[in-house]
């Protein structure tokens, strides 16, 4: 059976459970798991270790044998040696599903590689969920199950709420539920997922969308296993209005040597993710701090209509910063309109102001709550103005409780800024101590609020057209690199525009094709050893007239025998006029699939390193915004730049680029660079494919 079949409510919803190693040695791993168990389930338990006859206090069974039924849950943690055997014995007696919390498998080489091996084989072999190993465990406020070791058995428990967090990795996990509890969060669920023997970060996430009680998921993953189940649940929570915030570590060669050593997985890029992120709608936090900021206004389920914010603060200079942390953002803070601005100044000190920021200036709410509420009410009534970050100085206050109280009441969100005694406020309303913090946890909003719906991207191919470009890549079987005249070919085929240009095999073919093109000409070797012409010599550029087209070909000719470099002609192409270089492209992340790229082109191209992704397949909806992107968003400079024309065109050759890297994967890569604007469109003046195989095979 498939992992993605599972269901995983046996898991994490038991009604019976039974922990093999139960120990009643609190300072243990083990013991704090029992002891968790046996404080928060309400269900069957029951201890296993031979041992003992009891474990603090209950009963303790031999084996998984000897137990008095066959139970929902079975918690492993012995040494890895010996798990494989007690799970096959588990599965004998009937057990339903497993959480292995021992460490020692694929994160300890190759013999935990192997016992790693056993362990998925049993689990397909006999249709047995299971959770880890090398996992913290999980719990579950809605069911109250504590099966995990991360928190203190005498510990007070999470608010029970609306966020579920997934983590892989399980001690790091500790640190981001602790920070969850202090920063206020209402938690559902939180799940440690390890080294993902069976179950993976996307299957929980797909868990995770479909339960009622959940609104935002939050997730530290080193990297995904199944991405199309990530995908699906990506789509799944965007079409319920449901919100996934992911941190991920930045992907060098350094984090992916970490994460080898750590979970022995494979990782894509960290661009490929980012790209696949925004696509799908999910919130890409930068760092733990900061997907607790956003869950914490986002667990209530509020949107913004725009991004107008209201400021109020009882400091000048506090408004100043938050103003510019808002411009930062892409939020805007708009003057009040004059009727409100009388309204509200009648409420507050003559020196103070109330344009947005309003500044109320000291002491003000602290000492009048109740003209405080109105200066609230009246910025929550205001049309222009979708959410209010309001700067107090006491959480322990009565302007404290005016807040607790419009938030309660008011559809728009509100991001308190409380300086002292924010803890007092944290399980009642979104509290943040610093300014900027609030602003962003806003504006993460804002993002969330613009999410287009769910869409189905077209991913139908044409058969006609597939065994066309097949043939065109036919005579490449052997070679690793595309000859430049056959890519342009298969781009034609998909409707990139390509620059007029014939093949020459000897002198006069060259001076033949000039003419015909008229102008000045390029001439380029064409060779499947040389993939970068003009690094070696292999490109001779405006050359006008019958005798210095002779002279170039010749040229080339020598340099290419002088290299021993094997030649299959020469390409004459028309001489374009240069005003913007664009570079569209295509790779295959390891995770992800296709990625298509597009950003300024020419020879500065990986020095600029500015390039947009997205995910194929791709349309013009995904491709639009990306062009838009390109340079920071400059691109569409009314001299320089593109007009709307040209940028309708690049998203154009960027959603053909992507049903090519769709239709082919054969094709492992596509280069086109340059990309230049016409009097009638964009033309691919170069373009480079590697491929990974004989295209015939496939």
């Amino acid at each position: 059976m498939n992992a993605n079949t599972w269901s995983l409510d046996t898991m994490l919803s038991p009604q019976s459970i039974a922990m093999i190693g139960a120990s009643d040695n609190l300072s243990t791993s083990a013991g704090k798991c029992y002891a968790n168990l046996k404080r928060d389930f309400p269900g069957r338990l029951y201890p296993v270790n031979p041992r003992r006859p009891t474990v603090q206090g209950d009963r303790a069974y031999e084996d998984v044998e000897s137990l008095p039924e066959s139970v929902d849950l079975l918690i492993v943690m012995v040494q890895a040696s010996l798990v494989p055997a007690v799970v096959e014995r588990a599965v004998a007696a009937g057990h339903r599903s497993a959480l292995v919390l021992s460490s020692g498998f694929s994160e300890a080489g190759a013999a935990g590689a192997a016992l790693q091996e056993q362990l998925t084989g049993l689990a397909f072999e006999h249709d047995l969920p299971i959770l880890g190993p090398n996992c913290i465990g999980f719990m579950s406020s809605v069911q109250h199950v504590m099966a995990n070791f991360s928190l203190l058995p005498t510990a007070e428990r999470p608010r029970a709420g609306s966020v579920a967090i997934i983590s892989q990795s399980g001690g790091f996990g500790s640190f981001i539920l602790a920070r969850a509890v202090s920063g206020g969060l209402g938690i559902g669920y939180f799940v440690s997922t390890g080294n993902e023997a069976t179950i993976t970060v996307a299957d929980l996430l797909g868990y995770m969308v479909e339960q009622p009680e959940i609104r935002v998921i939050t997730l530290f993953s080193e990297a995904i296993r199944d991405p199309e189940r990530f995908l699906a649940a990506a789509d799944r929570a965007l079409e319920l209005d449901k919100v996934i915030i992911s941190v991920t570590p930045s992907i060098t060669d350094a984090v992916a040597r970490a994460v080898m050593s750590h979970t022995a997985t494979m990782v894509g890029s960290r661009e490929a993710y980012d790209a696949v992120c925004r696509q799908r709608g999910i919130l890409r936090a930068n760092s733990i701090a900061e997907m607790v900021d956003f869950a914490a206004i986002l667990q209530g389920g509020k949107r913004l209509r725009g991004r107008r914010i209201g400021v109020i603060t009882p400091s000048g200079g506090a408004g100043v910063l938050m103003s510019g942390a808002a411009d930062d953002c892409g939020l805007e803070v708009p003057e009040l309109p004059a009727g409100r601005q009388e309204e509200i100044g009648k409420l507050i000190p003559a020196f103070g102001s109330a344009k947005n920021p309003v500044d109320t200036t000291a002491g003000f709410a602290v000492g009048f709550p109740e003209l405080y509420e109105g200066v609230m009410q009246g910025m929550l009534d205001e049309e222009i103005i979708d959410g209010i970050v309001p700067l107090c100085w006491y959480g322990d206050s009565p302007e404290a409780e005016v807040l607790v109280r419009l938030q309660a009441a008011s559809s728009k969100p509100i991001a308190p800024v409380i300086t002292h005694d924010g803890q007092t406020l944290v399980h009642r309303m979104p509290v943040y101590g610093d300014p900027t913090s609030a602003v962003r946890a806003m504006a993460a909003v804002a993002e969330v609020s613009e999410r287009p719906a769910l869409r189905r991207r077209h991913t139908g191919t044409d058969p006609d057209q597939v065994a066309a470009a097949r043939a065109l890549l036919a005579p490449a079987i052997d070679h690793r690199f595309v000859l430049e005249s056959t890519a342009k070919d298969v781009l034609a085929l998909y409707g990139v525009p390509t620059a007029a240009e014939h093949v020459a095999r000897d002198a006069d073919e060259a001076v033949e094709a000039a003419a015909k093109l008229g102008g000045a000409v390029v001439l380029k070797v064409l060779s499947y050893d040389l993939p970068h012409k003009s690094d070696a010599g292999g490109v001779v550029l405006d050359v006008r007239g019958a005798a210095a087209v002779r002279a170039a070909y010749e040229q080339l000719c020598q340099a290419m025998a002088r290299k021993s470099v094997p030649m299959e002609g020469i390409l004459v192409q028309q001489m374009a006029q240069v005003s913007l270089e664009l570079a569209v492209g295509m790779y295959r992340d390891p995770t992800f699939g296709p990625m298509v790229s597009a950003g300024l082109g020419g020879r500065l191209i990986e020095l600029t390193a500015d390039a947009v992704l997205v995910p194929a397949p791709l349309d013009l909806e995904d491709a639009g915004p990306a062009v838009a992107r390109i340079a920071g968003g400059r691109i569409s400079h009314a001299t320089r730049g593109l007009n709307p024309s040209g940028m309708r065109a690049a998203a154009e050759v960027m959603v053909a680029v992507g049903r090519l890297a769709v239709d082919l994967p054969e094709v492992e890569s596509v280069d086109i660079n340059p990309l230049l604007p016409t009097e009638t469109g964009l033309v691919a003046v170069d373009a480079l494919f590697t491929l990974t195989s004989a295209p015939s095979a496939r």
